[in-house]
């Protein structure tokens, strides 16, 4: 809920104004006047936003990303953990990426046919999204169980 008041300008205008004014000494502003004064917001604060009722639906916003994702996890469900304290993408950052410059690529192709595209490039990265197959040790003897009957 936003009043009048609030909608006239920010705290910070409200505050330099009182200092022009005269009626609170510029010894008195407060703490974060200074770092406010020394480091400004990037884009402007906007007071005067439509703000959406307490009964209204949030918009639901979906991107591109997130429907290859989603199709990503769907399908490569146990790709392993997600290591935050490691520098660079995970596993499907990096499939997203590849999923974009192919499709950046080939912009002609199906969703189905992109992703199958993009598993293969990964693998020519070096990245395996299936879990390798075990070889069988040639070296150990075959073991005959005994029928019970």
């Amino acid at each position: 809920f936003v009043t009048r008041s609030e909608r006239a300008g920010n705290i910070f205008f409200r505050i330099t104004a009182l200092i022009r004014s005269g009626q609170m000494q510029w010894v008195d502003r407060p703490v974060w006047y200074d770092v406010y004064v020394a480091h400004p917001p990037l884009t402007a604060p906007d007071w005067n936003v439509k703000l959406p009722k307490h009964d209204e639906p949030v918009k639901k916003i979906f991107y591109e990303e997130d429907v290859v994702r989603a199709e990503f996890y769907k399908k490569h469900r146990s790709i392993g953990h997600i290591r935050m304290d490691r520098e660079g993408d995970s596993i499907s950052q990096k499939f997203i990426n590849e999923y974009q410059a192919l499709s950046k690529e080939e912009p002609g192709l199906s969703m189905d046919e992109m992703f199958t595209r993009t598993e293969k490039r990964l693998e020519d990265l070096g990245v395996f999204l299936r879990r390798q197959p075990k070889k069988e040790q040639e070296t150990s003897p075959s073991v005959e169980t005994p029928s019970i009957q």
